[in-house]
């Protein structure tokens, strides 16, 4: 089912179901995305000055940085979405979340373990 709606004088099409955040409000939405970009950093970033798993730039050396995270989070989260990928669901942040972030940053981020 597809509805029409206007947006800045165009028209665009919206697919249904739409279920983008099931009824959360946005600014909740930014916290959790937040609250859960920092729990990967306290495992895989440089901020905290213990991380349990720090993570590097393959060629510069470079620490990873949050818009890395936020990049990954941000891929994972579409292959959630993605009804094609059967292996792939969203746990609201918890540790199998984190680590399939960790997943792609190793795989397509060009990170490794230091």
């Amino acid at each position: 089912m597809q509805a029409c709606r206007p947006y800045n004088g165009r028209i665009r099409q919206i697919h249904f179901p739409f279920t983008m955040n099931l009824g959360t409000p946005s600014t909740e939405l930014n916290d959790m995305l937040t609250d859960f970009v920092d729990y990967v950093e306290s495992f895989y970033g440089t901020t905290d000055p213990d991380p349990l798993y720090p993570m590097a730039d393959k060629d510069t050396g470079l620490p990873l940085t949050k818009t890395e995270i936020y990049g990954a989070t941000a891929d994972y989260l579409s292959k959630c979405s993605d009804d094609s990928e059967k292996l792939c669901t969203w746990g609201d942040g918890d540790s199998l979340d984190r680590e399939r972030v960790r997943d792609i940053l190793l795989a397509d981020y060009n990170m490794e373990l230091v």
